[in-house]
């Protein structure tokens, strides 16, 4: 490395400092694992929730994409009006 060189600019390095302080962060608290025992346990539960919400979410739309895709959504769609013109069929039959 040269001696002209500067690998943290000064400005950069005093405006992050300060977006630091400005922000509360806790240093420590990301450092140290005792710092907050009591926060860390909750918070790692939420972003576990988090997670397995958003698989079952990745889950669900590939299924339903799947299905799409096949046209075996279409095919049910067919299906159903077909049982809804039955039943009107057969409801038309009982009032006359």
């Amino acid at each position: 490395m040269t001696s002209k060189s500067t690998p943290l600019p000064l400005h950069d390095t005093l405006r992050d400092l300060a977006l630091l302080r400005a922000s509360s962060v806790d240093l420590s608290g990301l450092i140290s694992e005792d710092a907050a025992p009591s926060q860390a346990p909750r918070e790692v539960e939420g972003v576990e929730e988090s997670t397995i919400q958003s698989y079952a979410f990745v889950r669900e739309a590939r299924t339903a994409l799947r299905m799409h895709n096949s046209g075996e959504a279409q095919k049910q769609a067919t299906r159903i009006e077909t049982v809804q013109e039955e039943l009107v069929d057969v409801l038309r039959s009982l009032s006359d």
